[in-house]
């Protein structure tokens, strides 16, 4: 949203620049159709001045611009559910980006399996790994994150689609099965959102 109201503020800046050198230079324009020497002081003072002044206009703009952007800024570090930040491992992971944590068996060359969990993101293949449980993850983790099986954690939001006990999440062909003992919990938790 802010990017739109940046790109809109960019357009009316160039354009307010625009007209302001077709006011300072028409004189000048005019004079030159007409055959008067453009090297006239009061001609040139009067361009001086519409310069001057459209240099300060732009530099207000500018300033209201900054503004605009500093506000921006002040109110998305108050969004703190969109913008929390999970740590794990010494990995900051911004909380709304993550489509799912599944986890992982990896056979140890000394025998032994370790469980992983992998950090799937929203619209790319992009993932982390992290040595951590689910429980551990679940604590720094607010809103609607939960837990469906025993191997998968799911952001709630990113939810486009329900059929029975399959659920769709945005960009994935595959459904995720909510286990029979999360059910309920599953379907309070989806009843809050819708």
């Amino acid at each position: 949203m802010f990017d739109i109201i940046l790109n809109i503020s960019l357009v009316l800046l160039f354009l307010t620049l625009s007209i302001f050198l077709i006011a300072a230079t028409f004189p000048t324009i005019r004079n030159f159709v007409k055959g008067k020497n453009n090297n006239d002081d009061d001609s040139r003072d009067s361009v001086s001045n519409r310069i001057a002044d459209m240099e300060r206009r732009i530099s207000a703009l500018e300033q209201q611009l900054y503004i605009s952007k500093e506000i921006h800024i002040l109110a998305n570090e108050k969004d703190e559910p969109s913008k929390q930040l999970l740590n794990i491992n010494n990995l900051k992971i911004k909380a709304a980006s993550i489509s799912y944590i599944s986890s992982q068996v990896f056979e140890m060359a000394e025998g032994g399996d370790s469980r992983i969990k992998v950090i799937h993101y929203s619209g790319t293949t992009k993932t982390d790994s992290v040595y951590s449980t689910f429980d551990a993850i679940l604590e720094q983790l607010t809103g609607n994150f939960m837990q469906i099986n025993k191997n998968q954690i799911v952001n709630l939001d990113k939810i486009h689609k329900i059929q029975g006990c399959e659920i769709y999440l945005a960009g994935m062909p595959k459904p995720f099965f909510v286990s029979e003992n999360r059910k309920d919990e599953f379907d309070v938790r989806i009843g809050k959102i819708n």
